[in-house]
């Protein structure tokens, strides 16, 4: 441990701090906070925190480490994103990687990795308690909107209500406030623009409790009292966490809030009662204590579970399919058949809702994925989807709406099955497992060097999926491996790597579920976006639909009148004359030209609209 080196990072909304201890010594650095690992491109925004600090540091691009320990700000609320950041993170700094949430390394530091409950409060509020048996509750940390009582928000937004009560005259107002508001802001009245016009409101309003703080030391009676109250309120909060876990554990108020003072201090203290006892150390410190511990005698069970490591290079430690994420089970729905209808609806779509963001951070390399898919699709390749199980079943579904929807061939996109049609309607056990029937899909389907073949596979190691790949990959096909852990073998088998990591299941190994939503959704916008660059839509309008139906035939003339502004009845004649080709009447209408006349123009800009109407005449 003494020739060790340690990465500790402590980010929250606020900040990020960041300290190396390394033998030849200790560094520091610090930056700009986020919003969360859940935020948009959450990912990207704690990668580019971290490297901001450690520059901060004297760190360079070089610079290798032996762990990372990390307590982040929306750890819980991004389950799906933690593979990903972790194997992020440990191919640029160490070959392991210790995520936990900013609560979790404030109680690990405030307690030095024992039992407790911490009250970690900073611009946000929210409590943890942990007893040495590993049962845990979190209360509050439900964002300002929603909870943070007695956070440095809702002792700023106090601060400011008195402050503005002043200035209007009402009741409750304060002087002091208003005074030390107008020196931060100037005229209180541009305060609301100021505030609602930031990208984070909640950091704005909380920063105005320092002044509430040294309002409250200079002898102004509201301002003391805005203090009491928050006080009281963490107690609260850290009361109902300890009364959760039922065991007599001691308090620690700790976070940026902690060192506000005395009368927060006093007032908790005197709220809670006995058992009060002074923070080890900060959140920071957790964070070290974390990396430490992994790297020594290993991290105690009580902790293990709130925790996130990812070893060697990126890939989870160990191997096996108990290992994958997508296998994991979650510690805190143990009662979920215990409870209402109503939590489990909330639990199965709240986990639902954390897929789009973790595709969100893989815009990139899909975008890559599409492009080439185009270009072989527009060159007269194809492309095939493999998949088993829910995989297959979506494949079928993705690849049979595209010939209605957007008039393809239905030979350009295809779904080969482990277990073929009839696994549609009923599961085909064991049909995954049979790589050679993988490969013969593949070869039946004569796929070639212009094709394209996507391999669908939660786990990342179905062995159909697989050979398919391989077998594709020999013929000279484009291949691309999407899957649902980080590191998965899948992906080696493939030119195009998509790991949408999104972590154990509701109902654990039920890969339907967020797995299966993560590979309907990249489907979905694999497909669509290739249609778009195929020439396939104008603007939002499916303009090579095909109209076979009352329904469509009416879409096809609502299309029609908003592209050319033309009327219903002129856009009904231009379908009839164009064999109700949507495409076709658009550019007759809007080029003035013949029906055969605009099927040239289109032909001879690849199918689009938007350059046959572009092209000079």
């Amino acid at each position: 441990m003494s020739n060790a080196r340690v990465l500790a990072v402590d980010l929250g909304k606020t900040g990020c701090r960041l300290t190396l201890h390394a033998p030849e010594g200790v560094r520091e650095g610090e930056g700009p906070g986020v919003v969360g690992l859940a935020g948009v491109d959450g990912v990207r925004q704690v990668e580019s925190a971290v490297e901001r600090a450690a520059r901060d540091a004297g760190l360079g691009s070089d610079d290798r480490v032996d762990v990372v320990s990390i307590g982040l700000v929306g750890y819980h609320a991004a389950a799906s994103l933690r593979e990903e950041l972790g194997r992020r993170l440990a191919r640029r700094w160490a070959g392991i990687v210790v995520l936990a949430s900013d609560v979790t390394t404030t109680h690990v530091g405030a307690f030095d990795g024992g039992p407790g409950v911490v009250m970690a409060a900073g611009t946000g509020a929210v409590a943890l308690a942990l007893d040495e048996d590993g049962r845990s509750a979190i209360r509050d940390g439900w964002g300002f909107l929603l909870g943070d009582d007695g956070s440095g928000y809702a002792v700023g937004r106090a601060g400011l209500r008195a402050a503005l009560s002043q200035v209007e005259g009402r009741a409750g107002g304060s002087a002091a406030l208003a005074e030390k508001a107008q020196a931060r802001w100037g005229e209180l009245v541009s305060v609301p623009a100021v505030v609602h016009g930031d990208e984070h409101p909640a950091r704005v309003v909380a920063s105005f409790a320092r002044d509430v703080l040294a309002a409250a030391q200079e002898g102004d009676e509201i301002a003391r009292q805005i203090w009491i109250d928050a006080g009281r309120a963490l107690a609260e909060t850290a009361l109902a966490a300890r009364e959760a876990v039922g065991a007599e554990l001691p308090v620690s108020l700790a976070g940026g809030l902690a060192g506000a003072g005395e009368i927060l201090t006093e007032s908790f203290a005197a709220a809670v009662g006995s058992g009060v006892q002074a923070a080890v150390g900060s959140s920071l410190d957790g964070a070290r204590r974390l990396g430490e511990l992994v790297l020594g005698d290993g991290i105690p069970t009580h902790l293990r579970e709130l925790l996130t490591v990812v070893e060697s290079a990126g890939a989870p430690a160990g191997s096996g399919l108990g290992r994958l994420a997508t296998e994991g089970a979650r510690e805190d729905l143990l009662d979920l058949d215990q409870r209402s209808t109503a939590d489990v609806l909330r639990e199965l779509w709240t986990a639902e809702a954390t897929v789009p963001t973790a595709l969100l951070t893989l815009v990139p390399e899909v975008a890559e994925v599409v492009d080439e898919v185009a270009d072989r699709l527009a060159a007269g390749g194809r492309m095939f989807y493999v998949g088993a199980g829910t995989p297959g079943r979506l494949a079928y579904v993705d690849a049979g709406e595209l010939p209605p929807t957007f008039g393809t061939d239905p030979e350009l996109v295809q779904a080969l099955t482990a277990g073929g049609t009839k696994a549609l309607l009923r599961a085909a056990e064991g049909a995954e497992d049979d790589a050679d029937a993988g490969e013969r899909a593949v070869l039946d389907a004569d796929v070639g060097a212009g094709d394209v073949v996507v391999g669908l596979t939660a786990s990342g190691r179905t062995p159909f999926v697989i050979s398919a790949l391989q077998a594709a990959k020999a013929r000279g096909a484009l291949t691309v491996g999407m899957s649902g852990n980080a590191g998965a073998e899948v992906s080696g088998f493939a030119d195009h790597a998509i790991e949408v990591v999104t972590g154990p299941e509701v109902i654990s190994g039920s890969t339907r579920l967020m797995a299966g939503t993560a590979q309907k959704l990249f489907l979905n916008a694999l497909s669509t976006a290739t249609m778009i660059r195929l020439g396939k839509t104008y603007g939002p309008y499916m303009v090579d639909m095909r109209a076979t139906n009352h329904k469509l035939r009416h879409r096809a003339i609502r299309m029609v009148t908003r592209v050319t502004g033309c009327s219903a009845d002129e856009a009904e004649r231009a379908l009839e004359q164009a064999d109700w080709s949507t495409k076709v009447a658009i550019v007759t209408l809007l080029r003035s030209v013949s029906p055969a006349d605009a099927r040239g123009l289109l032909e001879d800009n690849r199918g689009s609209v938007r350059a046959a109407l572009e092209v000079e005449a």
